[in-house]
C-alpha cells in the first residue's frame, strides 16, 4: 500500500509542474501613418510601404528553433538565440493578411491575431520560460 501512495504521489507532482504556454498580447495605439524616423526608414529599407506587410521581430529569451508559417509559406525556420546585449534574436517580414503562426522547437504553437495583425507594422515576440509576449505597434524599435 505504501508502494502504491508513493506512485500517485510522484504522478500528481509530474502532472502539477508541467506548464503550458501562455501568450499576453499588448496593443500600441493604432495609426495610418507610421510616424517616426526609424520606422520609416526601416519600411523603406526593406520594401515593406505595402498596407499589406509587417516586421515580426523576435527579442528576448530565445535559443530556439523558430519556425514562422505565413499562410501556406514559411518564411522562417531556424536556430534563433537572443543577443543578451541587443535583446533581439531574428526577424522576417510577413504578409499580414494572412494567417501567421509561430511554432518553438516544433512543440509550442502561437497564432497571431490576425484581425490586429493589419493595423499593426511592427509585432515583437518575447519569452520568459513558457510565457509570450507579444506586442503590436507601429514604433520600430532599435536593436543596435
Amino acid at each position: 500500500m505504501k508502494a502504491f501512495n508513493r506512485i500517485i504521489i510522484c504522478f500528481s507532482f509530474a502532472f502539477t509542474s508541467c506548464s503550458a504556454v501562455k501568450t499576453t498580447e499588448i496593443y500600441g495605439t493604432e495609426m495610418g501613418i507610421v510616424d517616426n524616423v526609424r520606422s520609416r526608414s526601416m519600411i523603406k529599407k526593406f520594401n515593406a510601404q505595402d498596407k499589406n506587410k509587417s516586421f515580426l521581430d523576435f527579442t528576448s529569451q530565445f535559443d530556439n528553433i523558430i519556425t514562422v508559417k505565413n499562410g501556406d509559406s514559411i518564411v522562417l525556420n531556424e536556430k534563433s538565440k537572443t543577443l543578451p546585449m541587443l535583446g533581439y534574436a531574428n526577424s522576417c517580414l510577413i504578409f499580414n493578411n494572412k494567417e501567421v503562426t509561430i511554432i518553438i522547437d516544433n512543440k509550442q504553437t502561437i497564432k497571431l491575431n490576425k484581425q490586429q495583425l493589419s493595423k499593426y507594422k511592427f509585432i515583437y515576440v518575447g519569452k520568459d520560460k513558457n510565457h509570450y509576449k507579444i506586442e503590436y505597434t507601429n514604433r520600430g524599435k532599435s536593436f543596435l
